[in-house]
């Protein structure tokens, strides 16, 4: 691995060497600035920037468009430990992760998968490479989370239909230094150590740096978790003008290896919850590596320049039996899927762009104009046709190891190279009568070559060669009458890769479409006691692309959604406060020709999206030094095929916390999740499995901050 060392190391000496000379020719002298941390607004955090939607820096208030924020705060009073329980208690999230697209996917607003819902890490993506994202790994070294529902393209390019959300990590500050330390233990054998520091090392250099190692042994059989992670930045100024900001992120991670526990008429049976059907020796292992350097200089009050260079390396082993169908003749559960499959990827990019903020006659102009390059490279092994079956015992599977059933060995199958190039301007501008217009357009390339090869030698036998074009925009007018308050609608278009982009094998196809128009309003009332954000949209997309089981894919299909989405924040005494969120989400088919029959499913609802998702949490201060907390999370049922023939339940989770505030440097929690015990808590469909959620689990931890 590492492929791109040396050309990293290259480009990051060149960029520091630019950076030194731009510092040494300018003759602008400006006030030091030092940078310091920020608190979260409390509550929707309506006045605090967002750089999920745009990179004009806006608040949330002034984006015409949906955006939420999650602080670390509200991640921690929560126990979220992992980027997916974050984010799908913000408004419309739902998960949709299996083991084989990461652990990572999700469904807003109709739509669902990294195909619609883009990821990112401090405003950076990793291409997606056959259907799986698997970072970042653990909320302990983030910030905040960043969200945006609806269309997203406009800032982050193909694949972001849905929403777009862009995990934000701790950064260095300029402080005396600062240390946390975290210890959890709980239910399901959970162990969970973190550390933090971070301050200042020297008048001009701060630093950051996280930990975390993860433990637990599962809810089911065998679906022991681990993952070691830590995150470390260095911000250095060399002159007022000028923040150079490197950093590198490595996760590694041996996931749960469950796929789910199989159905009997279309129902999980109370004595199945708990067991693993998968091999004794099955494995999920991920590793990521993310080095990056982020630079701003300031040439004057009016003008900034920012360059993002990144490095991203990602490496992912399966080694699992992956189906499960129960045999109602014979009582057994027949297996098969006997698959071994490793992804090595890595992605060299840069972006830069210019901010100028400007007036004339009375009008404030705030543009953003750049460019971005991304260079991929994927390779994929595999063991295919993925040969072999076995038979266990429903109640007591004798699993066996993963070898017994395997027919083929596991070779390279294809690789890939993909160079992505884009153009983008982001333009606000802000009027007298407090109406503001903010437009963005953004012009992607991407150039795909894929090399087939031969099993038995390695040798190329078929090649692709394709190039996709996507001009995607949006345009936005918002009404701010009062300061703490704003009126918006927008419309915008955004395009969908119909496979994952770098490992593409069908060409011809065009890049599915999608447009929305959206209004809304969000308002902050009794000095922050009570704040709102209130949005309806109606989104259609259309080339989506069906598959026969012969093979044969068409470009055939169209989908519409239309819903509602609310958010409220209320502090109704000093001691109390309430989150709540709802989305009502209406979508369906209105073209959708499937199979080699090419059966007509207009009208059916798409699978994995729910019609409704909701989440309430609410903290109560009830003396000086204890704070109890309590929620629920809600998700109706879904459709596991889109002939709307399979349902997933419906489930309703709730949640509870008491912290004791022990001293002003240290507090103990304590967490009790699924307090129901919720026996139709299922995340996913995996075929004819569902991948299961936690049962009832308690656990305590010890903050201690020095």
């Amino acid at each position: 691995m590492f492929i791109k060392s040396t050309v990293l190391y290259g480009l990051l000496f060149l960029s520091n060497s630019g950076i030194t000379l731009a510092a040494t020719v300018s003759n602008t002298e400006l006030d030091r600035v030092q940078v310091v941390g920020k608190e979260a607004s409390p509550g929707l955090g309506l006045p605090q920037e967002s750089s999920a939607a745009n990179r004009l820096n806006l608040s949330i208030l002034e984006t015409p468009a949906s955006v939420e924020s999650l602080s670390k705060e509200d991640i921690a009073k929560k126990a979220d430990y992992s980027s997916l329980s974050a984010v799908t208690r913000s408004t419309g999230f739902a998960s949709t992760a299996t083991p084989g697209n990461g652990g990572m996917a999700m469904s807003v607003r109709g739509f669902e998968g990294h195909g619609s819902v883009v990821q990112l890490y401090d405003g950076s993506r990793l291409y997606v490479g056959a259907g799986a994202v698997t970072f970042p790994a653990d909320t302990w070294t983030l910030e905040k989370v960043d969200v945006l529902r609806g269309p997203g393209s406009v800032t982050n390019g193909v694949g972001a239909v849905g929403g777009t959300v862009n995990y934000i990590p701790k950064k260095p500050i300029f402080s005396d230094q600062q240390n946390e330390i975290n210890i959890t233990a709980g239910s399901f054998g959970l162990r969970r150590l973190a550390l933090g520091s971070g301050g200042e090392l020297t008048s001009n250099l701060a630093y950051r740096l996280d930990a975390v190692s993860h433990k637990s042994d599962g809810y089911v059989d065998r679906a022991d978790e681990k993952r070691d992670v830590i995150a470390g930045s260095l911000l250095f100024i060399p002159r007022d003008d000028v923040e150079v900001i490197v950093s590198m992120n490595y996760a590694d991670v041996e996931a749960a290896p469950y796929f789910g526990t199989p159905l009997v008429g279309g129902k999980i049976q109370n004595n199945t919850r708990t067991h693993n059907y998968n091999v004794e020796d099955g494995l999920v292992e991920y590793k990521d590596i993310w080095p990056r350097m982020n630079v701003k200089w300031r040439l004057n009050e009016n003008v900034t320049l920012t360059n993002d260079l990144y490095y991203m390396e990602a490496e992912r082993h399966w080694r699992n039996v992956e189906s499960y169908n129960y045999n109602p003749v014979t009582g057994s559960v027949d297996r098969q899927d006997y698959l071994e499959i490793l992804h090595d990827q890595s992605q060299l990019g840069n972006r830069a762009s210019v901010t100028v903020d400007a007036r004339f006659l009375n009008i404030g102009n705030t543009v953003n104009l750049g460019f971005e390059v991304n260079s991929i490279e994927f390779e994929h092994q595999n063991n295919r046709p993925y040969m072999g079956g076995s038979t266990v015992e429903l109640g007591q599977p004798d699993v066996g190891q993963w070898a017994d059933g395997v027919l083929s060995e596991t070779s390279k199958d294809f690789s890939s190279d993909t160079l992505q190039y884009a153009v983008f301007v982001d333009d606000k501008i802000a009027f007298e009568n407090n109406v503001s217009v903010v437009a963005g357009l953004r012009q992607d390339v991407i150039d795909y070559k894929r090399n087939d090869v031969e099993r038995s030698n390695g040798e190329v036998v078929s090649k692709i060669k394709d190039e996709y074009k996507s001009t995607s925009w949006r345009l936005g007018v918002v009404y701010q009458p009062i300061d703490t308050a704003s009126v918006y609608i927008q419309t915008s278009r955004s395009v969908d890769p119909l496979q994952s982009i770098i490992t593409s094998t069908k060409t011809d196809l065009k890049l599915a479409e999608g447009e929305q128009i959206e209004v809304g309003v969000k308002q902050s009332l009794w000095q922050d006691q009570l704040q709102y954000s209130l949005a309806f949209y109606d989104i259609e997309k259309k080339n989506l692309l069906s598959s026969a089981p012969s093979g044969v894919k068409h470009q055939v299909g169209k989908q519409a959604s239309q819903g509602v989405e609310l958010d409220v924040y209320a502090k109704p005494t000093e001691q109390w406060d309430i989150e709540f969120n709802i989305s009502l989400v209406d979508v369906e088919y209105k073209t959708f020709k499937k199979g080699d029959s090419l059966e007509n499913l207009a009208g059916n609802r798409p699978k994995n999206i729910p019609k409704i998702t909701s989440n309430l949490w609410s903290g109560w201060q009830v003396a000086n030094q204890w704070r109890l907390g309590g929620g629920a999370r809600y998700v109706a049922e879904r459709y596991s095929d889109d002939e709307n023939t399979r349902k997933i339940p419906s489930y309703l989770i709730y949640d509870a916390s008491v912290q004791w505030q022990v001293r002003p440097e240290m507090k103990i929690n304590l967490h009790a999740k699924n307090l129901s015990d919720e026996k139709d808590y299922a995340l996913a469909s995996y075929g004819n499995q569902w991948i299961l959620g936690d049962g009832r689990s308690y656990q305590i931890s010890l903050n201690y901050q020095f």
